[in-house]
């Protein structure tokens, strides 16, 4: 599925519908894909195999949503249910941050010719010039200005070393795996009897789990 930064959403697009997921308070709704024509200023950030959900790694950092970005194909099901193992995922922070190292498989439909992301480079008369206008604004406001960057410095540090353990958790431990057209969390006699086979299998789910 295609994931897609605006404004104000993250926008993962799969056919003809669509999950926005609200960049200020993580809030989730499902739309039709012609809705990407609504956004502000849509960018495609590349391709994912699924969501897994949101995670605040800590107090002070911001809501993140929990994306799969890489799976292996592990076996099949009766039916023919395809069942993957998690083996590389991505977070995305749900601020206005910009996303980082994402790494994400780029879209052939939006990246076509592109073999991968590029950065943008500052020309040095650029640079020169904003190191001067950082070194005034230092000067003048002193104190206050160094705590903060300092406060800055150790809560990236913080949240890229829990960013990392998480990482850890799914690529080291071989233990998350889904199907797409199954549900794993239930047992298959629960399912047999079930009276919510009518409804999609990310709803079954929803409710089995509250139950």
């Amino acid at each position: 599925m295609e994931l897609f930064q605006a404004k104000d959403h993250y926008i993962l697009q799969s056919g003809d519908v669509a999950l926005w997921c609200s960049r200020k308070d993580g809030c989730m709704n499902v739309r039709a894909a012609t809705d990407l024509l609504l956004a502000w200023n849509p960018i495609c950030l590349g391709l994912v195999e699924g969501v897994i959900g949101k995670i605040q790694l800590h107090a002070d950092l911001p809501l993140g949503l929990v994306l799969i970005r890489q799976k292996a194909l592990v076996g099949l099901l009766p039916g023919n249910h395809k069942v993957y193992k998690i083996t590389k995922i991505a977070v995305i922070p749900l601020s206005e941050d910009e996303p980082q190292d994402l790494e994400l498989e780029l879209c052939k439909k939006h990246h076509f010719g592109i073999n991968k992301p590029e950065k943008i480079t500052q020309s040095p008369d650029d640079s020169k010039f904003l190191m001067k206008t950082f070194s005034q604004i230092k000067s003048n406001v002193g104190g206050p200005m160094k705590k903060k960057v300092k406060e800055n410095k150790e809560k990236d540090r913080l949240e890229r070393r829990l960013r990392d353990e998480l990482y850890k958790i799914f690529m080291d431990s071989d233990s998350f795996y889904y199907s797409p057209t199954y549900d794993l969390t239930n047992t298959v006699q629960r399912q047999g009897t079930s009276d919510k086979s009518d409804l999609p299998l990310w709803r079954q789910a929803a409710l089995t789990a509250k139950g």
